[in-house]
């Protein structure tokens, strides 16, 4: 089995190391946006943590993908939960095994009162609500045979000490593939302790004998709780971005923390969560 995981995620590593050619001649091949929004990252610490000094002092570390397009259900927020508590690497060189992180939708919500709701929460003692420690503008693009989930960080301005600890970039794309809910976990990756919520219609998508499948494939693939992706890194910077796929993010520079979105769209309470990490870059 590992082997034939190594063999799937090779060939889509493989495509990053090939720059993007002939955008302008080969319509097949042009990087298409298949969805933009808002993206945002949050930690929770540790039960007994009473000072985030570091990774270790994490519990959890989440990603939130808010779409500006609207959904069949209307607005949706999607909520990830990141295995290993960063953002994999970027490497110029082909990821190893280790570096390809699991992760798993934690929650689909519709309001994002509720969304917030479940993030300000104390789960074991007062003072441990989950930390917002970034927001930007993310787009999911379908290039060549597989999907990229790019993003741009516009909070805070600059990474500061608490982006670097969990690997969060001001610009990086990372190869986005959902794991085959058919079939046992793959070997070397955890399994949700439930299965995904499919109707019957999306698990037509998977064929038996796939591990995992690009999620250029259907976007609704992470459209259900429990759902589980694995996460490469592809490439990191703006520039390197907009050359290699022809994709350019666009940010609010102006965006200021009494503007954030964090604030005003996800309707995270300011008076309820420290906002060190977010403004300052700072661990608290």
């Amino acid at each position: 089995m590992k082997d034939t995981i190594n063999e799937v995620h090779d060939n889509f590593m493989s495509q990053k190391e090939q720059t993007y050619k002939n955008s302008n001649t080969d319509v097949s091949t042009k990087p298409e946006i298949l969805e933009q929004g808002d993206i945002f990252f949050f930690y929770r610490p540790k039960v007994r943590s009473e000072q985030v000094r570091g990774i270790e002092d994490i519990r959890r570390f989440f990603m939130v993908l808010a779409p500006d397009e609207e959904q069949e259900l209307g607005k949706i927020y999607r909520l990830f939960v990141i295995g290993k508590k960063s953002l994999p690497e970027i490497r110029e060189s082909e990821a190893r095994s280790s570096e390809r992180y699991w992760a798993r939708v934690g929650g689909i919500f519709e309001d994002p009162k509720e969304l917030a709701n479940d993030l300000q929460s104390d789960e074991f003692r007062k003072g441990d609500a989950a930390r917002p420690v970034g927001e930007g503008k993310y787009a999911i693009i379908k290039h060549r045979d597989h999907a990229e989930l790019a993003y741009i960080l516009e909070l805070p301005k600059e990474p500061g000490e608490a982006q670097k600890e969990l690997g969060i970039e001001k610009e990086a794309s990372y190869i986005i593939t959902v794991i085959n809910p058919n079939k046992p976990a793959p070997k070397g990756y955890p399994s949700a302790e439930e299965s995904p919520t499919y109707p019957d219609s999306v698990l037509k998508e998977f064929s038996a004998n796939e591990d995992f499948i690009p999620l250029s494939k259907n976007l609704k693939l992470i459209d259900y709780q429990n759902a589980q992706i694995i996460l490469i890194g592809s490439r990191e910077g703006r520039d390197v971005i907009k050359n290699e796929m022809a994709i350019e993010i666009e940010e609010n520079e102006n965006q200021q923390e009494q503007t954030a979105e964090i604030f005003t769209k996800l309707k995270i309470q300011r008076d309820k969560v420290p906002t060190k990490p977010l403004i300052e870059g700072k661990l608290e």
